[in-house]
């Protein structure tokens, strides 16, 4: 962490573009939005764009704006992200999610640092940053080809990797009181201490969900607790012991992609099977949830 730190310190300075890497959960957009804060352009707009969450169709739309008439349901003209960003940055979130032909045109822009709006053949300078955010797979999708190569090096100018929190547990006693603080600023609570048994309990467990998992497990134990100290009972049980994340797990280490399964198995029975809840909950389209589902074969 403390060199990701310096990274991001240099980093911001820059003016290059930046993939951000990293587990599911570990902390990417922050890392996104704390360069933009420290950056020259912190005054100019951050413009996020939840690449899994737009339609393949309206894709270029959204990217590059489109005129009035240039489809059907193209009653007003209207910018694209881009254009919309100004000087500021423009956050591709999960950009490896982004369907190949969009990447093609997403290249061009890159590459070109111009845009067209759909039903234009007027060309407008970009003049944003880029910062994009993908999964630790995401070299496995470019040596597949299920991610452009060329995309993948145009974006990757400066390198940024956010480590799992089983990588940086000495940092989990920190964070945890730091988000444990501002749960209960945002409730309006008293801030709770947290006890031995209860830091000890999250210190064992494997955090197969990372920094947002740790954010939802502590803001449901802060809501359930009665008194000033937060403590191991008003902790979901399942974080006892790694071995405990699902039923009849076994007493030997399990593997990543078992936590994972485990985990994605718990927040669909958590939300009652609600996908959209239990995809924005794994920080993952519903598209991703499906195919973990699929993987997995959790009904």
């Amino acid at each position: 962490m403390r060199v990701l730190r310096a990274e991001l310190t240099r980093y911001a300075a820059a003016d290059a573009n930046v993939l951000i890497t990293g587990p599911t959960g570990a902390g990417k957009d922050l890392v996104a939005r704390t360069l933009h804060a420290l950056s020259p352009r912190s005054q100019h707009p951050f413009i996020v764009v939840d690449c899994p969450g737009i339609p393949a169709t309206l894709v270029e739309s959204e990217l590059f704006g489109h005129e009035r008439g240039a489809f059907t349901d193209a009653t007003v003209a209207r910018p694209g992200r881009f254009e919309l960003a100004g000087q500021g940055i423009v956050y591709l979130d999960r950009v490896d999610e982004l369907p190949l032909e969009a990447q093609a045109k997403l290249l061009r822009l890159v590459e070109q640092k111009q845009v067209e709006r759909l039903g234009s053949n007027l060309s407008v300078p970009v003049r944003a940053r880029v910062i994009a955010s993908a999964s630790d797979g995401i070299e496995r999708a470019v040596a597949s080809g299920e991610f452009r190569t060329d995309l993948f090096h145009r974006l990757r100018v400066l390198p940024l990797r956010v480590p799992s929190l089983a990588e940086r547990r000495g940092d989990l006693p920190a964070l945890a009181r730091r988000l444990l603080a501002a749960l209960a600023r945002h409730h309006g609570r008293t801030v709770p201490r947290l006890s031995a048994d209860a830091l000890a309990a999250l210190e064992s467990y494997p955090w197969p969900g990372n920094v947002r998992e740790l954010g939802h497990v502590l803001e449901r134990a802060l809501l359930n607790a009665g008194g000033t100290t937060l403590t191991a009972d008003d902790l979901p049980s399942t974080l006892v012991s790694p071995e405990q994340v699902a039923e009849g797990a076994t007493s030997e280490r399990p593997t990543l992609d078992e936590l994972e399964q485990r985990y994605v198995a718990f927040v669909l029975k958590e939300t009652r099977g609600n996908q959209s809840r239990a995809a924005e909950i794994l920080g993952i389209s519903r598209k991703s949830l499906w195919e973990k589902r699929k993987r997995y074969g959790i009904d």
